[in-house]
């Protein structure tokens, strides 16, 4: 695996863009058209876009499916349980 370097304004800017989507509902096309250091508005909506993807996939796991009738199989339930039942005592004794 291949080393790379991340410069410590480019973390900071992509930490600060995460904060401001997650505190404040902040989404990363606020930033378009910025022209205050465009390297550290790339920065801040890298985290803004990545914090969507963290919400995305933490509702994602909340999620149940719907029931898919068709994956179940058609055959139908016996019960090999019958002949025993039809031989045990069906009388209800009260406890004392």
């Amino acid at each position: 695996m291949e080393d790379i370097k991340i410069s410590e304004d480019y973390k900071q800017a992509f930490n600060e863009g995460y904060e401001l989507a997650k505190e404040l509902g902040l989404k990363p096309d606020i930033l378009d058209g910025l022209k205050a250091g465009k390297h550290r508005m790339q920065a801040m909506s890298e985290g803004m876009q990545q914090y969507q993807k963290d919400v995305a996939i933490e509702q994602s796991k909340d999620v149940i499916l719907p029931f898919d009738m068709d994956s179940v199989d058609n055959t139908p339930y016996i019960d090999t349980d019958i002949e025993d039942s039809k031989t045990q005592d069906k009388s209800i004794e009260p406890e004392l």
